[in-house]
């Protein structure tokens, strides 16, 4: 916890030099208890306005495996506790990996694209992962909206909306193939929020 709180001042340090950070709705990320945040991504920086913006909670991340084949680069994502995940077909040890730091209260950052979206103004549909984690650890989710054009000395604009309520779905039977569909109803909070606050930001 003590790195992690090193690093996370490191990044807000270094975020503040080179970007003019805006956060909305702090208040929405509860002191204790269960959640995953989800966020769009379209920039390697995305996990560290991620991380920045939230002060009260600890994160942990989940990222593309690819990421940890870089030695220096692997060290330091493990000492976070940042999860690897192979996103084409996510293992049985990496799910149970992450519901079990849900289960102990952490709070799950992850980016339900999957991958980066290079169009500022446009989205990929939602990965089935979300409603999973969700539904199976019994933990709600909170939309968090990254606005910028990322070019250093630019406005950054994070939007924390407030937690959806998924307990609908923690006592009853859902199939797995409506995991997709669940999933992007949580995300279109994330692409709401994300266009009624891009005003005075150029996406291009």
């Amino acid at each position: 916890m003590r790195f992690y709180n090193f690093a996370c001042s490191i990044v807000r340090f270094l975020l503040a030099i080179f970007y003019r950070i805006e956060v909305i709705g702090q208040e929405n990320i509860p002191d204790e208890g269960k959640y995953i945040i989800i966020a769009n991504h379209k920039h390697y920086f995305d996990p560290l306005f991620m991380i920045g913006a939230v002060k009260n909670r600890r994160i942990i991340p989940v990222a593309k495996q690819e990421l940890f084949r870089i030695p220096i680069l692997r060290s330091l994502l493990n000492k976070v506790e940042v999860i690897p995940i192979n996103r084409a077909n996510p293992s049985l040890s990496t799910v149970k990996e992450i519901l079990r730091q849900i289960k102990n209260g952490r709070v799950l950052g992850i980016f339900p694209e999957g991958t980066r979206c290079l169009d500022l103004n446009t989205f990929l549909p939602a990965k089935p992962g979300v409603a999973l984690f969700s539904i199976k650890s019994k933990a709600d989710i909170i939309p968090m909206s990254i606005i910028t054009n990322y070019r250093p000395f630019s406005k950054v604009k994070v939007v924390i909306g407030q937690p959806i309520d998924m307990s609908n779905y923690y006592n009853t039977k859902v199939d797995k193939t409506e995991y997709p569909k669940i999933s992007q109803e949580v995300f279109d909070k994330v692409i709401e929020n994300f266009n009624d606050n891009k005003d005075g930001i150029k996406l291009i």
